[in-house]
């Protein structure tokens, strides 16, 4: 299994699709301090992080909370799984 990050925005748009290390996170798919496209950002494997490419705020994939840089606002986290198949958001698991 590779550890390489996967992102795919949603058809809806707002959401993003990042698989990495064996899992699967549904998240919003801007970033809530001046709208980046999180689909361009940087995945850090090693410590599920998501930075966002305008302004590197950094966000854990696993609860969606700001870690670094200058946004105080957190990612919604949709889903959180074991990466399952690409059919896992019509199977049921979309949202808490």
């Amino acid at each position: 299994m590779s550890d390489d990050a996967v992102l795919r925005e949603l058809a809806d748009g707002e959401r993003l699709r990042v698989r990495v290390a064996g899992r699967e996170f549904v998240i919003d798919a801007a970033c809530p301090h001046r709208k980046g496209r999180l689909v361009h950002g940087y995945v850090n494997t090693r410590t599920l992080r998501i930075i966002c490419p305008l302004h590197r705020s950094s966000f854990d994939l696993t609860t969606g909370c700001p870690v670094a840089g200058p946004t105080t606002e957190a990612l919604t986290v949709y889903s959180d799984g074991p990466a399952d198949g690409e059919d896992a958001l019509r199977k049921g698991r979309t949202e808490r």
